[in-house]
Formats: C-alpha cells, structure tokens, sequence
C-alpha cells in the first residue's frame, strides 16, 4: 500500500518505523521507506487484499496525477465479503465510476478474469498495463510489433492501426486481446489503446491469432476517458 490513513489524514509513510493501522481490516501497519524503491506501508499480519503487488515509481507517478480521495479505494463483496483494492477508483457511488488498474508485472489470465469480474460489478473497468523491458524483452518485441502505416482503420472518429505480434510467443497479446475490461499499454511516451473483442469485430475482417489493433492516445486523451470527459473508448 502507498497510501493509508494517519489519524485524520491519507498519506504516504513519512519515516521509518511509523505505525498506523489499516482502515480497511483493522491490522497494524507499519512505515517501510526503502532507499532505491517507493515509501509504502507493509501489513504486519499480510497484506488484506490477495491481489495485493509490490509497487514503484510507475504506479506513483501515476496515481498522483488523481485526488488523494480516488487512489486505492477499497470495495468489498456485500455477499461474501471479498475485499480487493482499487488502483484508481473515479466517480465512486455515480452511474461515471471507473476502475483503473495498474499493472507493471506479469499476471496470469486466470488472474486478469478475477479481477475483471470482481471490478466491474458496477464499474467500468479500464487496465492500463505497462510496457518495459525491465525484466523480459517484452518492450522490445512490443515496439518491433508497432506499425502504424500497414492496415489503418477508421472506426467512430478514431484510427485503429493492425498489425502482427513479432515476438517468438504470441501468449502475452492474446491474453489481454480476450479482456472483457478496456485495455491500454503504456509504452515510454505513448498511450495505447487495444481494440478489444467488441471492437476487434467491427474493424472489417477478424483479427488472427497473432494480429492486434491499437489507437494511438495522449496522455491527457487517456485522461479525459477514465474521468468520462469524453465518449471514448
């Protein structure tokens, strides 16, 4: 966690060995201020939410581009009680609320269909995931895969590009082109966004296995979707 409640304020840890406890299922927390990594708070007993992941400057940077009052939002299934928190929780309790999800490291389909179902019971739910070459050549086969000249789609006021995975495996696009949620890929500058199955089909001939659509977007237009100040996606 980044962030918890500290008396009457939601903050970031702010020394070393601080304590507080966890709104969210009453256990101690404490300060964990790592010198090559992100301040943030460590459950004594483990971290309430299973779907809980160590985070780092991507998941800051951007959780500070939203108010205090939406960044890691805990919901909780009234019927059995299940407790996850929300990367990114805007609108909450309005017809616009929207999920965002973060998502730096691997994560399995099985894990990706859990979420989905759990987040967008009453939410729209976007994933933005992050592409970098941190740890696997990910980044490279993705921007190897880019082309944006080849097979270009025109589809409501927006340009979809189709183009073919080049990395060895093609197990990475397919998983998160079968997403029931908005996906998004942010590559160094640039915002992607993935034309998901509805989407897929309305781009002329189906996608193959191996082949994958994306819409070019600022940061600022991405933005403006999750907060719902646009018709887009």
């Amino acid at each position: 966690m980044l962030y918890a409640w500290v008396g009457d304020q939601k903050r970031a840890p702010a020394a070393k060995g601080e304590r507080t406890t966890c709104r969210d299922c009453g256990g101690l927390l404490t300060a964990v201020m790592p010198v090559e990594n992100t301040p943030h708070w460590r459950h004594k007993a483990g971290d309430c939410d299973p779907w809980g992941e160590p985070e780092g400057p991507w998941h800051l940077g951007w959780k500070e581009l939203f108010d205090m009052s939406c960044r890691e939002i805990a919901l909780r299934d009234p019927m059995t009680g299940e407790l996850h928190r929300a990367g990114v929780l805007v609108g909450s309790g309005t017809p616009r609320a929207t999920v965002l999800e973060l998502q730096h490291s691997s994560i399995s389909e099985d894990e990706r269909n859990a979420r989905e179902a759990f987040y967008r019971r009453g939410h729209r739910m976007f994933w933005l995931v992050h592409i970098h070459s941190e740890s696997s050549f990910l980044g490279i086969y993705f921007g190897m895969s880019l082309d944006f000249k080849s097979r270009v789609v025109h589809l409501d006021g927006k340009e979809f590009a189709i183009m073919r995975w080049m990395g060895p495996n093609k197990q990475f696009i397919e998983k998160w082109k079968r997403a029931a949620a908005h996906v998004f890929f942010h590559a160094g500058p640039y915002i992607f966004y993935l034309a998901g199955p509805g989407v897929a089909a309305r781009l002329g001939s189906p996608l193959k296995r191996g082949e994958f659509a994306l819409c070019a977007l600022t940061r600022e237009e991405f933005l403006r979707a999750v907060h719902r100040e646009d018709g887009a996606p």
